[in-house]
């Protein structure tokens, strides 16, 4: 099969195409050949050696597969090829492309306790562009952060996979949406897709806008997964007894915090992981019915991973980026 592995910690250049055996599947696992896998920034920590994850090379990546059964193990029952499927992010005994070979790839094994059904009405692209997104996004908001109807909530970076996913979620859920982004454009597309209000971070005081939106109040809840600047930002645009969910810091892991404002408002801040299998499953039944419309910026084929990668490191997109075997 072709796969996209990396010998070496190091930039888009480690990445190369190569010729593998494939796959086959052990006792209590099946084969998918892969239609779709998403890419995620947590996919550029392991490239980068940043992730704090062990890699055994040469590594394959990708975590977020969508893809039909090919084979069967042995002691395998309920599944029959051309089932179609997904990994549940963290549902079996190695991590998909973190602790074992993931989904850049035309097969990969998966244990059959890790898999959930994908239903037929969902397409490829977007069944590639749900988990991850919007499981993350749904445990952030409702799972952590507690989300109620009629709040206000700060979306930081509604364009990525997981800020457009939120939006959605937040609207659907009858909250008051504030998104940031870093364009014009971007926040017009968020607003298409569900957010009442945007503030462009590269040009606006976040908080003193928050405020002025929100009456001098601040947000009920921020939904923060950037880190850096906007970390800070969102702590000074909560209310009273706000809370801020967050999950990542990729524009910056290590922020200043002012300690005096954060105890005396009585904020807090709420870590998010994932998400529950539970909550994938409800987030497959919304978009199934409808509800929900995962966005997809563009699939690449598996020979131009390099540039699928130079496109989500670009950060110049809005949703989420796909290679397709």
């Amino acid at each position: 099969m072709k796969a996209v592995r990396m010998h070496e910690f190091g930039g888009r250049d480690v990445l190369a195409v190569e010729d593998v055996a494939d796959p086959e599947p052990g006792p209590g696992h099946v084969r998918i050949k892969v239609d779709v896998c998403a890419l995620n920034h947590v996919d550029v920590d392991i490239r980068e050696g940043t992730s704090r994850f062990e890699i055994a090379f040469p590594h394959i990546l990708g975590l977020e597969v969508v893809g039909r059964v090919d084979a069967r193990g042995d002691g395998v029952d309920g599944l029959v090829p051309g089932d179609r499927v997904m990994p549940y992010l963290l549902g079996g005994d190695v991590f998909i492309g973190v602790g074992g070979p993931g989904g850049f790839a035309d097969y990969v094994v998966a244990p059959t306790k890790q898999l959930v059904r994908v239903p037929e009405s969902i397409s490829d692209e977007q069944a590639g562009a749900l988990q991850i997104a919007f499981g993350t996004a749904w445990h952030m908001l409702f799972g952590r952060g507690e989300l109620r109807i009629g709040e206000t909530v700060l979306i930081n970076s509604v364009s990525s996979g997981i800020g457009s996913a939120a939006v959605q979620l937040a609207h659907l859920a009858g909250a008051y949406v504030i998104g940031t982004s870093s364009s014009a454009e971007k926040l017009k597309q968020a607003t298409n897709n569900g957010m009442d209000v945007g503030i462009d971070y590269t040009s606006e005081d976040v908080p003193a806008r928050v405020m002025e939106i929100t009456g001098g109040r601040g947000a009920d809840l921020v939904f923060e997964h950037v880190g850096g600047e906007l970390f800070q930002n969102a702590l000074e645009s909560l209310a009273q007894n706000g809370r801020m969910v967050t999950c990542g810091a990729h524009a910056g892991e290590v922020v200043p915090f002012d300690i005096i404002p954060f105890f005396r408002a009585q904020h807090r801040i709420i870590g998010s992981f994932v998400y529950e299998r539970e909550e994938l499953d409800k987030v497959l039944g919304f978009a199934e019915r409808g509800l929900l419309k995962p966005l997809v910026a563009e699939t690449f084929p598996l020979p131009e991973v390099r540039d699928a990668f130079e496109l989500l490191e670009s950060r110049d997109f809005f949703g989420k980026i796909l290679l397709r075997p």
